[in-house]
């Protein structure tokens, strides 16, 4: 005898249904949240009576939280953890694919911590899913040539006090690439973040966008920025092709260092030789002063320098769209940045600003095309 549907309305006023065997036995019962009317719920049952879904049976993911991944991986179904890191990387050269699938950090010890951790490895792949409710999305805890790809990290929410508080983070590794992922609503410190002596890392091809903590709140949204310098020693990194909007600060920012503040900066490795180039920065700033890309620099510790920021265009940020901050009194080495063929628009107060005085110091702006600017160098 064949089976039959019945229709019924849920708890909470929703049509649903119910399958029933030839002998009147409930064989399945639409547990999701319930139909809006009667007529859509019928449709559903229809279809499952025909058997139009006759697509693959799945088991519950292999894959436990906290487990160490030391061989090729694919997940097959969505994982939440009440605490991180969810996954950790522990060997080298393996793949760890998503599939499609979320990682979900829930309850307040995950946001202490990354989803996704990669402890010391080289050769890594991570690729294809989401990561969201964890201190860190993804976090590269030293080793070197990694790669982070088509990844969606987004609202991964650290403290202020702190170590993540980032979408990616990269923390004294080298070689790795981070492309192709969208990344939102991250914070406090950044989307994407490079910490320590990080070198020779490409971040490329990112859409990095609405990383600013609690937007209602300016003082702590402020520092919260799309790509995040901050080293010390974050040397010869590109960060190519990528479109970074919506930051409670800078789009992008190369911080300057200091090792150790109350003995004094001199002798700290600054941030060099990095290049920007072919980004899109725009409507940065969000919680009351930011620009699209900047050197950002104070009096105390060390500005960044050797710098190429080529052919960017950063138009509406509420500050600067390009800035290159003075590199101050206590360590005024020729921070030797070069600027050449961007655009900006529409920024607050000057589309290309140099604090440096006289004529840029020893940076040079050639071929850019602003609409307002600091100091006539800017626009030579």
């Amino acid at each position: 005898m064949a089976g039959s549907g019945e229709l019924f309305k849920g708890t909470e006023g929703k049509w649903t249904f119910r399958v029933k065997a030839g002998n009147g036995q409930v064989v399945a019962i639409d547990d999701g949240p319930g139909f809006g009317s009667k007529s859509a719920a019928r449709a559903v049952l229809q279809k499952l009576l025909n058997g139009d879904y006759d697509g693959p049976i799945r088991e519950p993911a292999a894959v436990k939280c906290g487990q160490e991944i030391t061989a090729n991986t694919t997940l097959d179904g969505n994982l939440r953890c009440s605490e991180g890191p969810a996954l950790i990387v522990t060997a080298d050269n393996v793949v760890l694919d998503l599939g499609g699938f979320t990682i979900t950090g829930e309850g307040a010890d995950a946001g202490g911590a990354p989803g996704i951790l990669l402890r010391n490895v080289k050769g890594v792949t991570v690729r294809k899913g989401t990561v969201t409710g964890f201190g860190a999305g993804v976090a590269i805890a030293g080793g070197a040539d990694n790669v982070i790809e088509n990844l969606t990290v987004q609202d991964n929410i650290g403290s202020t006090e702190g170590d993540f508080g980032d979408g990616i983070t990269l923390s004294v590794s080298s070689g790795n690439v981070i492309r192709g992922n969208t990344v939102r609503r991250n914070g406090p410190f950044a989307g994407i973040s490079l910490v320590g002596a990080c070198t020779k890392n490409e971040i490329r091809d990112n859409v990095i966008s609405d990383n600013n903590m609690l937007p209602g709140d300016p003082t702590l949204g402020r520092q919260d920025m799309g790509i995040r310098l901050e080293g010390p020693g974050a040397n010869n990194n590109k960060l190519m092709g990528n479109t970074v909007t919506g930051s409670g600060a800078e789009g992008i920012c190369v911080l300057p260092t200091c090792t150790d503040p109350q003995a004094g900066c001199a002798g700290t490795p600054g941030n060099e030789g990095n290049e920007i180039a072919e980004n899109m920065c725009h409507r940065n700033g969000t919680s009351g002063q930011g620009s699209g890309i900047r050197l950002f620099a104070v009096p105390q510790p060390v500005a960044a320098s050797k710098t190429k920021i080529t052919k960017n265009v950063a138009n509406d940020n509420v500050t600067f769209g390009i800035a290159i901050d003075a590199a101050g009194a206590a360590n005024p080495g020729p921070p030797k940045n070069k600027v050449t063929g961007n655009s900006g628009r529409g920024n607050g107060q000057f589309d290309g600003y140099d604090g440096n005085t006289p004529a840029c110091g020893s940076n040079v702006w050639e071929g850019n095309d602003f609409d307002k600017v600091k100091q006539p160098c800017v626009s030579s």
